[in-house]
């Protein structure tokens, strides 16, 4: 059920941000990438939820029936699954209602800065010395938009208590008990009736049953091994938070959605919808490019420099074709490989001490977050996927990554009827790319760079098999003491008569963590070959015409464990880049 709320702002108020680099303010008004002020999703969770134990200390309730409450629709991230009955609340950012008014207004009437404070010591009520800070917010009047979405079938009287306390939200932001912030609320377009000098007003009963009315919850039987594959594009309404690793409080993000990362989202999307969960377990979906079958390899390089002969541009090459290590003029090649998403923002986040409502000390959190737009557009990416045939939605919108409960990670994805544009089949592109291989060898054969490719001369008319991961492969060992012989046992190749070629190779070996969304439990660490690493291999022509059906299903059914979250996706011989 979606609930939409408006927050009229009826005294100044601070959106809670720190300031920023180069202006001479402490606290500024908090922003998006466009420059509009929002209220964090995170922050209106906090209230809300702050507001619900009040009102549940005042009416009586014992603390034990109050944290049952509480972690029933505030629940921690990652239980959503399995013994679950999708309760927990999803928070939108609050944002500037209407933004093209907003945009027209001068500054000075929609931002005040240059207002003072100072802080006191909590202890000897006295003023702390040297404390003196400024601070910027925006004026009274600003109106903010905003959404709840709540499970349907929730009890009557809980959503009632929940749209209660939505409505008795008196204060937003930060600095509050200095006396700014006061609100007023209005849900799916009315106030609640009593309130004074305000038009359209409606009892919470009549609230909660028109809402109630618009339960569409559907369950339907499905077939196991009834699967249709789709194409899939993604456009990134929210900013998403894809944790890489932590260090200490600061929370590094991912660059590249993972197929695991779509699929458990789809789970997710399609059990609240009353589908049938062990058979939802089969969906299988791709990591999410910019274009289809479109990465960057670890075998792409470029110059250090501009090169000013190549019209002051880097020079690509791609090093499974040229071993090339420098430049003509002798300018260094280095790794060019580009992230699929970057960075582009950080979340600033406080814990607050629940006994004395004061930030704790070294309870500063940052989080990196990636942007959904790109040149003034949203984001959109592409790849595939498995679902049961008797789904029939062609487009919904599904929540991403951490933080989706806080106003992160919203995204919507459309369907489409799969078509392979790979058309070129892996003998030719076999075949294209030693014949490349083969003109560099000779290129360098009788000059002075033939003593870095001497070891390869022999070969240079044998097939060149080049195994390219479009997806992180997970392994099933325990360490990686030798890649090459190790990716053979995964691809079931160590019998045939096939050759490691370390130099026109590139692996990256990482480590996965994980969430099981299932069972709500954290995975054992597993050994990767990172996405974009390449294997490469030497064969004669006749021992490669013998393998090539095995090649055909190592690409069209991947390597490794987990092939059915994303992982494992290669495409033998890529069509290479580069100058």
């Amino acid at each position: 059920m979606k609930i939409d709320y408006v927050v009229e702002l009826l005294l100044p108020a601070i959106t809670a941000s720190l300031g920023v680099i180069g202006k001479d303010i402490d606290i500024t008004v908090k922003r998006d990438k466009d420059g509009y002020p929002i209220f964090n999703g995170k922050h209106i969770k906090g209230i809300l939820r702050e507001r619900i134990y009040q009102f549940k200390k005042a009416l009586g309730s014992e603390e034990k029936e109050i944290e049952t409450f509480i972690n029933t629709y505030f629940g921690k991230e990652g239980n959503y699954i399995k013994d679950n009955n999708f309760n927990q609340i999803r928070f939108s950012n609050l944002t500037i209602k209407d933004k093209e008014t907003f945009k027209k207004i001068e500054l000075e009437e929609k931002l005040i800065g240059n207002r003072y404070g100072i802080r006191i010591n909590r202890k000897t009520k006295t003023t702390i010395p040297q404390s003196l800070f400024n601070y910027e917010f925006l004026s009274k009047n600003n109106v903010f938009v905003g959404t709840l979405n709540i499970n349907d079938n929730i009890p009557t009287e809980d959503l009632k208590f929940i749209l209660a306390c939505l409505f008795h939200l008196d204060k937003i932001g930060g600095m509050k008990s200095r006396g700014i912030g006061k609100v007023r609320v209005k849900i799916n377009g009315d106030y609640l009736e009593g309130e004074k000098d305000v038009k359209s007003t409606k009892p919470l009963d009549k609230i909660v049953s028109e809402l109630k009315r618009e339960n569409h919850k559907v369950s339907t039987d499905l077939k196991n091994d009834n699967f249709l594959k789709y194409s899939y594009t993604i456009e990134l309404k929210e900013p998403i938070v894809l944790k890489s690793r932590e260090l200490g409080n600061y929370v590094e993000t991912r660059t590249s959605i993972q197929g695991s990362t779509i699929r458990g989202a789809l789970i997710e999307y399609f059990s609240k919808k009353g589908y049938n969960l062990n058979i939802l377990k089969n969906i299988e979906a791709s990591d999410a490019t910019k274009e289809n079958n479109k990465i960057s390899l670890a075998s792409l390089f470029e110059t250090k420099y501009s090169i000013k002969n190549e019209g002051n541009k880097k020079v690509k090459i791609d090093k499974v074709i040229s071993s090339d290590t420098e430049y003509k003029d002798g300018t260094k090649f280095e790794r060019a490989s580009v992230p699929q998403l970057k960075a582009s923002g950080n979340e600033i986040s406080v814990k607050i001490n629940a006994k004395v409502k004061s930030a704790e000390n070294g309870m500063l959190f940052n989080t990196e977050y990636i942007s959904n737009t790109e040149d003034n557009k949203n984001i959109k990416l592409m790849g595939d996927l498995k679902l049961p045939k008797e789904i029939s939605d062609d487009k919904f919108t599904i929540y991403i990554g951490k933080y989706r409960f806080k106003g992160f990670g919203k995204v919507t994805i459309t369907l489409k009827k799969y078509t392979d544009t790979n058309k070129e089949n892996i003998e030719t592109r076999i075949n294209n790319l030693s014949e490349k291989i083969k003109k560099d060898i000779e290129k360098k054969i009788g000059t002075d760079k033939e003593k870095d490719i001497k070891d390869e001369i022999k070969d240079k008319d044998k097939k060149v098999i080049c195994f390219d991961l479009h997806s992180d492969m997970v392994t099933p060992f325990l360490d990686i003491y030798d890649a090459g012989e190790q990716f053979l046992i995964l691809a079931g190749l160590k019998d045939e008569n096939i050759k490691f070629n370390p130099r026109r190779s590139f692996i990256n070996v990482g480590k996965l963590e994980g969430y099981n969304i299932i069972n709500n439990i954290r995975k054992v660490d597993e050994l990767v070959f990172n996405k974009g690493s390449v294997f490469t291999y030497t064969v004669e022509e006749n021992d490669c015409k013998k393998i090539l059906e095995k090649l055909i299903k190592i690409q069209e059914n991947g390597l490794g464990l987990r092939k059915n979250e994303g992982f494992g996706r290669i495409r033998i011989c890529t069509e290479r880049g580069g100058n």
